[in-house]
């Protein structure tokens, strides 16, 4: 009886295993969902450190505002002595609150803000082991500090650029005409004549200054674009909640003339 040879061919199909397209196939797919995973977990990462960062500038938000509720509505100027002089006869000491000096910028981040969350006194009134410098680096490790900046730009040293902007664009009031003032958007001003505090911008991400006015909306747009990569910039408002903003949600138009602009940058409607 005669049998049949072995099928060498249908043997040979089932043990040989990938080629070597097969192999190129699995390892491109294997690339493309490493990639997927990483490109997910980079966005993971950004979300979570925008949401710290959101969290810390409330605070920021909460405790300026708490420094205007102790010092008669005035919100603290966002840069002193900035426009203000003291009147004839007045020293500076006299004239500017407590702590406003704190740094030589007279920024609101190295002086009053700051003090308010982080300036401890001893026993005696006295504070000690307490230094501002040109780089800030008080603000390492603070709530001042923009995590996702450091992450972001390594090789940035200068601490002000991984901070935020205070908005200097809130309409100026009575404060401003009893002082002498170069620029009326560097004085204090009073809380309660801005009525429209759930749309009026305190705080802002800003990778270029830490004050912003209206003319610097170019400034904040290209932080969106470099810190988080056209996304959207932290911000916070005269009412104390912080929010994240893209780029047409930040008013373009002249706040003097357009009132959604007008109420976002100065506090009040165009007419005022």
């Amino acid at each position: 009886m005669k049998t049949s040879p072995p099928d060498i061919l249908s043997n040979s199909v089932r043990t040989r295993g990938f080629t070597l397209i097969e192999l190129l196939v699995v390892v491109a797919i294997l690339g493309v969902l490493a990639a997927l995973v990483a490109v997910g977990m980079g966005k993971a990462k950004d979300a979570a450190e925008a949401m710290k960062n959101t969290a810390n500038l409330k605070q920021i938000t909460m405790a300026t505002l708490t420094w205007a509720a102790d010092n008669g509505s005035r919100l603290p100027s966002p840069q002193y002595p900035g426009g203000m002089e003291a009147p004839s006869g007045v020293s500076d000491e006299d004239f500017f609150p407590e702590n406003y000096n704190l740094g030589e910028s007279g920024l609101w981040l190295d002086g009053l803000v700051f003090a308010q969350l982080y300036l401890k006194e001893n026993k005696d009134g006295e504070v000690t082991n307490y230094t501002v410098d040109d780089d800030g680096n008080h603000l390492k490790g603070t709530l001042f500090e923009c995590t996702h900046s450091v992450k972001r730009f390594p090789k940035e040293q200068n601490w002000h650029k991984h901070s935020y902007a205070m908005n200097a664009n809130l309409q100026y009031d009575r404060i401003y005409d009893q002082v002498d003032s170069e620029d009326p958007y560097l004085t204090e001003k009073t809380q309660s004549n801005l009525l429209f505090a759930p749309n009026a911008l305190l705080y802002i991400e800003c990778i270029e200054t830490n004050v912003v006015k209206f003319e610097n909306r170019a400034d904040i747009i290209d932080t969106i674009e470099k810190r988080w990569d056209g996304g959207k910039v932290i911000a916070s408002y005269l009412d104390g909640h912080a929010d994240r903003l893209s780029e047409n949600e930040i008013p373009e138009e002249d706040p003097e003339m357009e009132r959604i602009s007008s109420r976002f940058w100065r506090g009040v409607d165009p007419a005022r």
